[in-house]
């Protein structure tokens, strides 16, 4: 029993204290002091939970006096300051501190997770000490003065802490998941040139983990980034083919250069094609979008950098093996997708312009023009030479017939997708490996069109000298082929020259000729003269083309890196890729554009012999790529703690890369594939047309070509950043990058580009209290990131042809010399909120971001004595500013879980400054087209305003000096960039994703639904002069007004007596054909199931997971009221078609 007598029998001002009782808490008696005194006991609680109770019998004592009687026998002492009492854990003396150095040791060790993965970011604690300390981003840790009989505690957010005695050499320390704690437990951020734990990064980033990699299905690796990353969007319009890939990340900081992000595969830049890259063999892909993040690219990383980072073994991993392969059909694309007028009207049509007589200039051209079997029958027909009865029927026939469903049945199938990946991954204690091996088998929807790739990826990692020295070696090779023999030059997507009613095959499935080019007048009686069968069968066609094209790809990779005290690591890294690229095109004899060619250039001689110009035989196109690159980085590493109080992490280095393009192309005349044996052609003479003998100017085509391009950079970089207290991080980046292309000043062969960063964990500060808001982190960036832009050099460059028209050698000034010729700049800066509340129920990013693209190649207006009118240099810049949010709740933590995702993109930019304005009005109307206008966005929808239809003629009206009109050719006149009506972007400036997925033991379901607001589109409508020269057209058709009143229910103009090009682009650059694109999509679910030998002992495997995968699974709403997808609304392309795919993943 506690008994406590306490009297207060002296002043305040006296400190004196009478305290008497047994078993009295230490806690309590500091109370006392406090009541009787006044002073306040300042102590950490930890350290008065160890304290021993206390018997005391004190009366009047000084404060002094009485402190030291409650300590006596404690390992406490105190101070006194300023009417507070200071209590702190006693020193040791200077003897006992002399005789524990003996006995204390450093303690060196790894912290791993269960696969041997480091956990950078651990904390390791001398047990009852406050010594502790934080691992590296490799996992590793030194602690220094280590009782040797002390117990470390290890700690890892998420993992199962673990107790073990203290150690020389601890080796790799493996931690275990805690049970629950299934969430993202260990993200790391990879710049490509290090690794952080994500606690200490204060740049914009978001990693994609293997698991959210995996939950979609392709064989390649880029559109599994699709609506998983804030700030990342696929475009649509303004693509450019020749990119990489068709991403914008944050949107567009430049007008003329690279607009799409570096993507850097295990610490390299990859500028090949990324289809090269087996999905199976990516580990994780870290998205880098501010200038802290990115700027260490330098001129690279200026639209973002996208980090892969490819699959490796594990240390002290038993070997395992991995199977994944799956199987994705999709549905044919639907032919009847965009609009069209059947053909039973177009027949129509046409028999009305042939009695108008439309067809009569063809019908005596000297080029033989071809007239479609319509045509062709009501000629005979008025020439008598088939009976009107028979000619009628035969006419009436051709309307139940659609070419389009010949395509869907001879040209079209379901597109087949085939993957099948296996890999074999282990190490010890000192070597880790990966060996994986990929086929894959694309057919595309189109027959005869496919896609074969092999990959092979093998890498292996040396730990030695007691994990001082690393040497990694990998090689990573591909290579794949694809035919492209389904290119006929049809148009299978809308109306085009080839008429509606064509049949491709008769009844039993033969193939059937087509009119195309000539007459059959003119063709049917060719064979008669000796030349070659004329006849153009689609079918045949598709039968005898033989285009491929063969890439091998391959990359060798190789570091060693060597420790040379425990914060200092100095590693040389060397990497050297070759892309070769093959392509060939073998149009024998047999297909229609050798027989052609060769026909057309035909000599009929007076004696009747014929002199071919073109030989017999094939012509073989052929296409070679060869690219070579060498990279090679020296770099030294340092990474130091001091404790839980300092973290210095900082790198510096040097790289050198060398590229080399060497590309060439060849034609071969008279080609024998059988004897690989040509024959030789006259490219300089002219010749004349057997077609139409008036034409005698025809040169034999040349597809020789050679290019050889150089591209070298020298780089100088360095990183840091400093952590203190945990709390506080403050980083610095710079990098120097020179070039060949660029720089005859010195100043401006390497434009310093740089970043600073700073983040602060809010919720870890003494005075936070939000107890449901555990984690809360501000960050801020600030910095310039680089772009180039490589058709451009400071010296003149110019264009060499073989020959002109005088037969001699000639070149074209692509730009003239640019001394000032320097980087583009990116200025960015980044505002940032990581947060979580209590069990991560709500977690997620909030970050406002400001982008200025400074020095930006554009053009300005030159004089014109100079023999330019336009200079391209650093004259143009923009403006972009957005928000990304990232979101994740965890709605239900049961047996059933549920999550959500949500993710919000916002972005606007414009042109700020570009001195060279459009004076072409058709710039601004053409779809999607790349125009920069100041304050404008680069890619915008302008149009002509419309005022509606003319209530008596149905003619589209617009304005006109105010007025309405209907004078075309005028309003196109007046028409000037500032009165065209703007309606706003054509690239969505609000993106996202929300995707949710519910969890049941081993089921589970992931569906995700995509939307794209603030943005419009162009939709196509009736072209009149397509109808009236007899080329179909759009359904719109039957909307036309036809008569007074038509104005109040249709939009759509009257047919008018004959053609009018002005009216026609007046009416179709209108704003009456521009809509919202606004659209909410089920883009796609995926379903799976896993079964684990722990719950399951007779599984012969460790695990398997059965999965299956729906894509493109349709709009849920859109603003447009037309049934068009808004996305594709042109002739000229399909929306993707929906996909189902099914597969298995089993590890041994």
């Amino acid at each position: 029993m506690t008994t406590l007598l306490m009297q207060v029998s002296a002043s305040t001002s006296a400190q004196l204290v009478t305290l008497k009782g047994t078993n009295i808490p230490l806690k309590q008696a500091f109370e006392e002091i406090r009541k009787q005194t006044g002073y306040i006991v300042l102590y950490k609680l930890e350290l008065i939970k160890k304290a021993k109770p206390i018997v005391l019998n004190l009366y009047n004592v000084p404060l002094e006096e009485a402190v030291k009687n409650m300590l006596a026998g404690q390992d406490l002492d105190f101070s006194i300051r300023n009417k507070s009492v200071i209590i702190r854990k006693k020193e040791d003396s200077y003897l006992e501190k002399i005789i524990n150095s003996f006995s204390n040791i450093d303690v060196r060790g790894t912290v791993v997770d269960s696969e041997g993965s480091p956990l950078p970011g651990a904390t390791i604690k001398v047990k009852g000490t406050t010594n502790s300390i934080i691992t590296n981003a490799k996992g590793e840790f030194y602690l220094q003065n280590v009782d040797d009989k002390a117990l470390l505690v290890i700690s890892y957010l998420g993992y199962e802490s673990k107790e073990i005695p203290a150690a020389k050499e601890l080796g790799n320390i493996q931690l275990t998941i805690a049970t629950g704690e299934l969430d993202e437990v260990n993200v790391i951020v990879s710049t490509g040139y290090q690794t952080l734990p994500k606690e200490r990064a204060t740049g914009s980033f978001v990693q994609i983990d293997n698991n959210l990699l995996n939950r979609s299905v392709s064989t390649d690796i880029i559109s599994r980034l699709a609506d998983v990353v804030p700030g990342l969007t696929f475009n649509t319009v303004g693509t450019n083919f020749n990119n990489q890939t068709q991403i914008s990340i944050r949107g567009q900081s430049t007008i003329s250069s690279r607009t799409d992000p570096l993507i850097v595969i295990d610490n390299f830049p990859y500028e090949g094609d990324i289809k090269n890259i087996n999905p199976n063999d990516v580990e994780s892909i870290t998205i880098l979008k501010d200038a802290a993040a990115a700027s260490i690219w330098g001129s690279k990383a200026g639209n973002g950098v996208i980090v892969i980072t490819t699959k490796r073994g594990r240390f002290n991993g038993v070997p395992k093996v991995s199977l994944n392969s799956n199987f994705t059909v999709g549905n044919k694309p639907d032919l009847y997708y965009l609009p069209s007028i059947s053909p039973s009207t177009y027949i129509d049509i046409e028999k009305e312009l042939f009695a108008k007589g439309f067809y009569a200039s063809r019908e005596a051209s000297d080029n033989k023009t071809s007239l479609t079997p319509v045509v062709e029958l009501l000629i005979a027909k008025r020439d008598g030479k088939i009976s009107e009865s028979l000619a009628d029927a035969k006419i009436e026939s051709l309307k139940d017939f659609d070419v389009r469903n010949d395509y869907e049945r001879y040209l079209y199938r379901q597109n087949v997708n085939q993957q099948y990946s296996l890999n074999l991954n282990g190490g010890s204690q000192y070597q880790r490996y990966f060996i994986s091996a990929g086929f894959d088998k694309n057919l595309a929807a189109l027959k005869g069109n496919d896609f074969g790739r092999i990959t092979l990826n093998a890498n292996n990692t040396f730990s030695l000298l007691k994990n001082q020295l690393s040497i990694t070696s990998q090689i990573y090779y591909t290579e794949s082929s694809s035919n492209q023999n389904n290119n006929q030059g049809l148009n299978t997507t809308a109306y085009n020259k080839l008429y509606p009613y064509a049949r491709l095959a008769d009844n039993s499935g033969n193939p059937l000729p087509i009119a195309f080019d000539y007459r059959e007048s003119f063709t049917d009686n060719i064979g008669s003269k000796g030349l070659l069968n004329w006849e153009y069968k689609p079918l045949d066609e598709l039968e005898f083309a033989n285009n491929k094209t063969k890439v091998s790809d391959y990359r060798i990779n190789s570091n060693i890196s060597y420790k040379i005290v425990p914060e200092l690591t100095l590693g040389l890294y060397y990497q050297y890729g070759r892309n070769i690229s093959s392509g060939r095109n073998n149009q024998s004899e047999n297909t229609y554009y050798a027989r052609d060619l060769i026909n057309s250039y035909t000599i009929a001689n007076v004696d009747g012999s014929l002199t071919r110009p073109i030989p017999l035989g094939g012509i073989l196109d052929v296409n070679n790529m060869d690219v070579t690159s060498h990279n090679v980085r020296a770099q030294a590493n340092y990474d130091k703690n001091w404790g839980m109080q300092h973290v210095l992490t900082a790198i510096l280095g040097t790289e050198l890369s060398d590229k080399h393009i060497l590309t060439n192309s060849y034609r071969f005349y008279g080609y024998d594939d059988e004897h690989a044996s040509s024959l030789p052609v006259n490219y300089t003479s002219n010749f004349t047309s057997f077609v139409n003998p008036s034409i005698a100017y025809l040169k034999i085509p040349n597809r020789d070509g050679l290019s050889d391009i150089s591209d070298r950079f020298l780089s100088y970089y360095a990183n840091a950043s400093y952590t203190y207290n945990n709390k506080y991080t403050i980083s610095a980046s710079g990098r120097i990058d020179r070039s060949n292309l660029f720089g005859v000043n010195t100043n401006q062969k390497g434009v310093p580009l740089y970043s600073a960063g700073l983040s602060w964990d809010f919720a870890s500060e003494d005075f936070y209290k939000a107890s449901w808001l555990p984690y809360l982190k501000l960050k801020l960036t600030y910095g310039y990131n680089g772009n180039i832009n490589k058709n451009l050099s400071a010296y003149t460059t110019a264009n060499y042809f073989g020959d002109n028209s005088y037969r001699l050698p000639y070149a074209i000034i692509q730009n003239p010399p640019n001394s000032e010729l320097r980087w583009e700049r990116v200025q960015v800066t980044n505002i940032g909120i990581d947060f979580g509340t209590k069990n991560d129920v709500l977690k997620g990013t909030l970050e406002y971001f400001l982008k200025r693209g400074i020095d930006l190649i554009g053009n300005t207006p030159y004089a014109p004595q100079t023999g330019i009118s336009t200079f391209t240099g650093n004259t143009a810049n923009t403006k972009g500013q957005g928000i990304d949010v990232n979101i994740s709740t965890k709605n239900i933590n049961r047996k059933i879980k549920w999550n959500t995702d949500f993710l919000f993109s916002y972005i606007d930019d414009k042109v700020t400054r570009y001195l060279a304005k459009s004076t072409n009005i058709y710039n601004y109307l053409n779809s999607y087209s790349n125009v920069p206008t100041e304050g404008r966005p680069l890619f915008a929808i302008y149009s002509f305003r419309s005022v509606g239809l003319n209530a008596s003629t149905g003619d589209p009206q617009g304005y006109l000096n105010g007025e309405a009109s209907t004078d075309y050719s005028g309003i196109i006149a007046a028409a000037t960039s500032e009165n065209l009506v703007y309606h706003g972007p054509a690239r969505p400036t609000i993106y996202g994703a929300v995707r949710n997925t519910f969890r049941y033991k081993s089921f589970s379901i992931s569906a995700n639904i995509s939307y794209r607001f603030g943005y419009y589109v162009r939709r196509e409508s009736i072209n009149f002069d397509n109808i009236l020269n007899g080329n179909g057209g759009h359904s719109d058709y039957y909307l036309r007004w036809q008569k007074p009143g038509d104005e109040s229910s249709t939009q759509i103009p009257s047919l008018p007596v004959s053609t009018n090009a002005n009216r026609n682009t007046f009416f179709a650059y209108s704003s009456t054909l521009v809509e919202k694109g606004d659209q909410i999509r089920f883009q796609d679910v995926n379903i799976s199931y896993d079964l684990f030998k722990d719950v399951l002992p007779k599984l012969p495997f460790s695990h398997v997971q059965l999965y299956i995968y729906a894509n493109n699974l349709g709009i849920i709403w859109k603003a447009a009221k037309s049934n068009l997808d808004p996305d594709f609304q042109t002739r000229y392309s399909l929306p993707p078609v929906r996909t189902y795919a099914a597969g298995i993943k089993i590890d041994f």
